[in-house]
């Protein structure tokens, strides 16, 4: 009973480990492909009435879930 309860504890844990190796495997995107999500996301920021405060914030979420999608790795920033 303690080692199923104990495997129940610790299977959680191994799976989000997991998940965080893969995700640094993941290859970086090409500059032109940051670019046209860059281009798309603020046209969608356009779209939505997005202020120029909240426009880098908004277009940065935008593009890594754009990249986190196609399974590549995020970036720190972008060029508006």
């Amino acid at each position: 009973m303690k080692k199923a309860l104990l495997a129940l504890i610790v299977a959680p844990l191994f799976a989000v480990s997991a998940t965080y190796a893969v995700a640094d495997d993941a290859p970086t995107a090409s500059a032109e492909m940051i670019k046209e999500y860059t281009e798309m996301c603020v046209n969608w920021a356009k779209d939505d009435d997005v202020s120029n405060e909240e426009l880098n914030a908004y277009v940065l979420k935008c593009v890594n879930d754009e990249l986190e999608s196609e399974g590549y790795k995020k970036v720190s920033s972008v060029k508006i």
